[in-house]
């Protein structure tokens, strides 16, 4: 667990500098839009998700699937929040939505390919009982 945690930490610190000194200057995005946030909002959702994750998979097995779903939700909620308090700002530079789209979907693959090891070996586990 400690080491997928990490790795989220580490993947975090990654496309923030990627963004931050790579895509930024290239694509000619303004930091009115903080990047940082962006990548605090993604990545700390993310390692969120999969702590509890983590924590529910050892505990309550049978509603794994039902608490992933419910933490994405809120996730993309609160993407969606972001974007709102943010939309004149990103309708400057219609770009900015799409690197945060690229982003999210970006996160979103990682922590999937984190969680559902643990989504199926819980399931095994309950079939074997």
């Amino acid at each position: 667990m400690i080491k997928s945690a990490l790795h989220i930490v580490l993947l975090t610190l990654l496309l923030f500098g990627l963004h931050q000194w790579a895509l930024m200057p290239v694509l000619h995005i303004s930091n009115k839009v903080p990047v940082l946030f962006q990548h605090l909002l993604l990545g700390g959702s993310s390692l969120i998700i999969f702590i509890i994750t983590d924590f529910i998979s050892k505990n309550f097995f049978s509603i794994v699937g039902f608490v992933v779903l419910g933490f994405l939700t809120l996730k993309m909620i609160f993407v969606g929040i972001f974007v709102h308090f943010y939309k004149t700002l990103i309708d400057e530079e219609p770009v900015i939505k799409y690197v945060l789209l690229g982003f999210y979907f970006v996160y979103l693959s990682i922590l999937l390919i984190k969680i559902v090891p643990l989504i199926n070996l819980d399931s095994l586990k309950s079939k074997g009982n």
